[in-house]
């Protein structure tokens, strides 16, 4: 009867050592995927998330500040008049914003403040 115990006991760690093996693996290799490779589509929704802080800053008016975070990875990013353009190695996704915005933004944090002297990012 204990030998038994013993064999379900060690199956059952041999069981939750693999799921965690697996489990980290999978995690630490998205992690380190997605931080250096961003698809196109990735590219287009950094693009429209700039777009909408723009927005939103204009819609809610004078006195506006708020900071926003950009994901990492290898692209820039330029405000120029009401468009935005993200520049990656594979090319250029460009979108458009409602409001006359002029500004480089950084990968990580922004913040955009929309006062009486006009729209802009620091």
């Amino acid at each position: 009867m204990r030998g038994q115990a013993s064999v379900e006991f060690l199956m059952l760690i041999s069981l939750l050592t693999l799921i965690f093996a697996i489990s980290v693996n999978y995690f630490l290799g998205y992690g380190v995927n997605t931080s250096t490779y961003l698809s196109e589509a990735n590219y287009q929704s950094i693009c429209r998330q700039v777009s909408e802080e723009i927005n939103y800053a204009l819609s809610y008016g004078p006195d506006y500040e708020r900071s926003f975070y950009l994901p990492q990875g290898s692209y820039e990013v330029l405000a120029e008049g009401y468009e935005i353009s993200v520049r990656h190695s594979q090319g250029v996704v460009n979108c458009y914003s409602n409001a006359n915005a002029t500004g480089n933004l950084s990968i990580g944090k922004n913040t955009i403040v929309y006062n009486g002297t006009g729209l802009y990012f620091k």
